[in-house]
């Protein structure tokens, strides 16, 4: 196969190439020219957004916002009462230990609010 210098190419030469030194604490804020908008700017100027925000909220923010009613929930469980106080006197390897165990967990949770089953 023929060399460049045959084909009449001239061999690209080693290009030197500098290395820039920047101080970071005075280039830390770029350059940015005023006709970039940020989003939030694109955002706060778009027509459509504006206009849907003020059909809804009429400029209070709370309007939207409803509040929760809290409502108390009973929680029915699945085992009566003698059940439950007998488990925590079963040996750990026994599996009626480890249910009262994850009812107690429920009773806690609900802060109280349970039911037993009834007899």
């Amino acid at each position: 196969m023929p060399e460049n210098k045959e084909i009449g190419v001239q061999p690209i030469e080693k290009q030197e190439t500098s290395v820039r030194m920047v101080d970071l604490q005075t280039d830390r804020v770029a350059n940015v020219p005023p006709e970039v908008k940020t989003w939030m700017r694109k955002i706060e100027e778009d027509p459509t957004i504006t206009k849907n925000n003020n059909q809804q909220a009429k400029g209070d923010d709370d309007s939207i916002l409803q509040p929760i009613a809290t409502t108390v929930t009973k929680v029915t469980l699945p085992t009566t009462k003698n059940t439950f106080v007998g488990g925590f006197s079963q040996p750990t390897d026994n599996a009626w230990r480890w249910l009262t165990t994850f009812i107690l967990r429920i009773i806690k949770k609900s802060q109280g609010n349970v039911k037993f089953k009834e007899e």
